[in-house]
């Protein structure tokens, strides 16, 4: 049974105004960094073989304040960057688009964000494809080795879905992870995953009361 330990990046100053950066590589912001030595804090007597990370500086910060508590060095994953928003960078949902978007457009109005990326950015598709393949590189790289993955929410939710499938009860297509949550996954010697812990943020109730 191997053990891994996916960890969403600290918050940022786009986090926190809800703005989309993929790729745009933003730093943790103080609060960031704060939530990432409480997260290194909580997992430092994890006797873990690999740390990988998004290149993104937001997750290396991160995944370096953790390295720093289970002695381990960062190992940069390009496979785990965040999907490229392309002309929604740094935007929100709402931004420029409501002073222009014509009311008569279904299209625009229900899929403006995936047509906007499709057009400039990554696709759907091919993210999901990247994903899935580290995900599956690192599988084969770490048998019997418990590793922690630091990543971005869009990552991670891929990596959970090719784990278990879209998430159950919830009103989300997608599966909600708090930034510097920590969700465990073993993963047995025929492959089969089992979730131990889904978005563990008991350590970072100064930002996440524990009625949240």
């Amino acid at each position: 049974m191997t053990t891994y330990y996916l960890v969403r990046h600290g918050t940022t100053a786009w986090v926190d105004q809800q703005r989309l950066h993929g790729i745009t590589d933003i730093p943790l912001n103080d609060n960031g960094l704060r939530q990432a030595q409480r997260t290194a804090e909580a997992m430092r007597d994890i006797r873990a073989v690999h740390l990988f990370s998004s290149p993104l500086s937001r997750a290396m910060q991160t995944a370096q304040a953790i390295g720093e508590k289970v002695h381990l060095t960062p190992s940069p994953r390009p496979g785990l960057t965040e999907i490229n928003f392309g002309w929604m960078e740094g935007r929100t949902i709402e931004d420029d688009l409501d002073a222009h978007k014509p009311k008569i457009v279904y299209l625009y109005e229900h899929h403006r964000l995936n047509l906007i990326r499709f057009l400039s950015g990554d696709s759907k598709r091919g993210f999901q494809k990247r994903v899935v393949q580290e995900w599956h590189n690192i599988l084969d790289e770490t048998r019997g080795e418990d590793s922690i993955i630091v990543a971005h929410s869009g990552v991670l939710d891929v990596i959970l879905v090719e784990c278990f499938g879209p998430p159950r009860d919830s009103l989300l297509p997608f599966y909600s992870i708090h930034p510097c949550s920590i969700t465990t996954i073993e993963v047995d010697e025929g492959g089969n995953p089992l979730l131990v812990e889904m978005d563990n943020h008991a350590h970072l109730q100064e930002w996440y009361p524990a009625h949240d």
